[in-house]
């Protein structure tokens, strides 16, 4: 097994697994291992680095314990303990976890009707043989569906870690004395929520000495291949990285190509041919009777993509939204949208602190509300909304579950009192259950500043039951925000299919809020569900979903969704001034 993060993170499911197949581990040491994974697969440092740098501490969620296995898995490449837990397991069952929608349960059965390989599931579930043995029809369905996932979704990393790590990379390039500016390109400059290879560009006019430099970059693995003005090599962690060098006068040519996307760039060769020019990576020419002119040469001088796109008659549209949706019309007619910055949000209503609930519903956060205000009086916010995961549904009795929020309330109360430089939100995030009721009473609700309703359970639902849960939540008067709206989690669950114009329209009519969730495998609402939810007139709000106070700091990625949904600051209601927010809310 390898060492990077999503290594070690597939490690930890595998031992929560494992204790949850055997039985041998309680519910608190299952759910530490499934945090602990979460943390790390969400890092946008490789936990070996930070290990080496003896930093482990700063990961949340990763007890003494677990940093010592970790430890010893980096010195000998094994963990004595873990060999022991997952003994007696058939390795099928840890491969089969994998799939979305196969919990530890399921590939244990599975295991158990003679399975050993996906190849062998797939033949045994289209022949029918597994459902021969007594295997459920519907189950098995919906794995040959969670294969085809995992094939589509395999060497996608997440858009924080992905960006992350070309941080790194361009700031090594900009040291280079011979690059005059570096970019990121493709998918990730787009913002995409998943992204492949990590692709660069630079301006300069000595290419080769770049492509010196940026093979000599430390954690290389390998070259894999080296030109006069390009360049591909492999880094230790598994990333592959390619590099494009191209001339200052025409850098914005090659900037635009390799930024796309295709459908974008497609369309403009198109409005191009129309005004007698060509369009490519090289730079922009003019053609006579439709035939290119080469001149000895000579191109159009386009040395930022501005001029290449003025060159077209255009404005020129953010990477964020070159996806052919519309765009390059708007850019014509200069009248792009001014899209949301992350400078103008001015609060987080979407917060887990560790405060003490009887058993939540979900695992708390790692912090104080006190350390969570801090962090965002670092962030500069005007406020901060605190938003723990409810007591679980049927855990109390709605006696003793009113009382517990009453209690909590008492607590931030004293906390607002205290602080006077912020202002401290009192919310809380409730589960919308499966037949579309809410897991809180109405009557533990009245005391909040504002109500998170968001589903996080049977996410696989049909559409009827999905939309009908999403409505039957809107529809109370309590609620005023659906988190995480989609129910996906990148890389591992597709989103949940719903009638979304259905629920955006009564969104919008009964003043209803729509979440943007910044956290790394959700970006949720998906942005082409923003852009068409905002043709109904939905307001947003763009939120971190931060569990630990570090992860307050992902906002930008939700930024990132928003914009690629063509959301201006009007539309999202974290950027509004207090008054105009107070009165949404109903707090004056």
């Amino acid at each position: 097994m390898g060492t990077s993060n999503a290594d070690i993170s597939k490690l930890l499911r595998e031992i929560a697994a494992a204790y949850s197949i055997k039985k041998s581990g309680n519910v608190f040491e299952i759910r530490a291992y499934e945090n602990a994974a979460d943390s790390i697969e969400h890092l946008t440092s490789e936990a070996k680095d930070l290990w080496v740098e003896g930093k482990l501490d700063e990961i949340p969620g990763l007890g003494k314990s677990l940093r010592a296995y970790l430890g010893e898995f980096f010195k000998t490449g094994k963990i004595k303990h873990f060999e022991v837990v997952k003994k007696g397991i058939p390795g099928i069952v840890f491969e089969l976890l994998d799939v979305p929608g196969v919990g530890p349960k399921t590939a244990q059965e599975i295991a158990k009707l003679g399975v050993r390989s996906f190849d062998g599931l797939v033949s045994q579930i289209k022949s029918g043989e597994l459902v021969k043995k007594g295997f459920s029809g519907k189950i098995a369905e919906k794995i040959l569906g969670g294969l085809e996932e995992l094939g589509e979704r395999e060497g996608r990393m997440l858009l924080p870690y992905a960006t992350a790590q070309a941080d790194r990379i361009l700031q090594y390039l900009k040291k280079c004395l011979y690059v005059i500016d570096a970019h990121p390109l493709g998918s990730l400059r787009r913002q995409v929520a998943t992204v492949g290879d990590l692709d660069f560009s630079a301006s300069s006019k000595s290419p080769e000495k770049v492509v010196n430099y940026f093979c000599k970059m430390p954690g290389i693995d390998r070259i894999v291949e080296k030109g006069e003005s390009s360049a591909t090599v492999i880094l230790q962690s598994g990333l592959q990285l390619d590099l494009l060098v191209g001339s200052p006068e025409t850098y914005g040519a090659l900037l635009q190509h390799f930024t796309g996307s295709k459908a974008h760039n497609i369309k403009l060769r198109t409005l191009a041919e129309k005004k007698g020019l060509s369009l490519s990576e090289h730079g922009v020419r003019k053609l006579e009777n439709g035939k290119l002119i080469i001149d000895n040469g000579e191109l159009i001088e386009t040395k930022t993509e501005e001029a290449f796109y003025k060159i077209l008659g255009m404005d020129t549209p953010p990477p964020e939204i070159r996806e052919n949706t519309g765009e390059i019309e708007v850019a014509l007619k200069h009248d792009l949208p001014n899209l949301i910055k992350l400078e103008v949000i001015k609060g987080d209503l979407h917060t887990h602190s560790n405060y003490p609930f009887p058993n939540p519903s979900h695992g708390p956060g790692a912090d104080l509300i006190e350390e969570i205000v801090k962090k965002a009086q670092e962030l500069k916010y005007e406020f901060i909304g605190i938003s723990d995961h409810a007591p679980g549904h049927g855990k109390l009795s709605k006696a003793e579950m009113i009382k517990a929020i009453e209690k909590r309330t008492n607590v931030i109360q004293l906390i607002k009192k205290k602080t006077k430089s912020i202002r401290v939100l009192n919310g809380l995030e409730i589960d919308i259950l499966p037949d579309g009721s809410l897991s809180v009473p109405n009557e533990a609700l009245t005391s909040l500043d504002y109500c998170i309703a968001g589903i996080h359970s049977d996410h696989r639902g049909g559409k009827e039951v999905i939309t009908r849960r999403l409505l039957n939540a809107l529809s109370n008067p309590n609620v005023d925000i659906i988190s995480h709206p989609t129910n996906r989690l990148l890389n591992e669950r597709d989103s949940s299919e719903a009638d979304w114009e259905t629920i955006f329209k009564f969104a919008a009519i009964n003043n209803k809020i729509l979440e943007i969730d910044s956290y790394p495998n959700r970006l949720d609402l998906r942005d082409d569900l923003v852009r068409l939810a905002l043709g109904f007139g939905v307001r947003f709000v763009i939120d971190s979903d931060a569990h630990a106070i570090e992860q307050m700091d992902n906002m930008p990625f939700g930024v990132s969704v928003a914009r690629r949904g063509w959301t201006e600051k009007k539309d999202i209601v974290n950027t509004w001034g207090w008054t105009k927010f107070a009165k949404w809310f109903k707090m004056v």
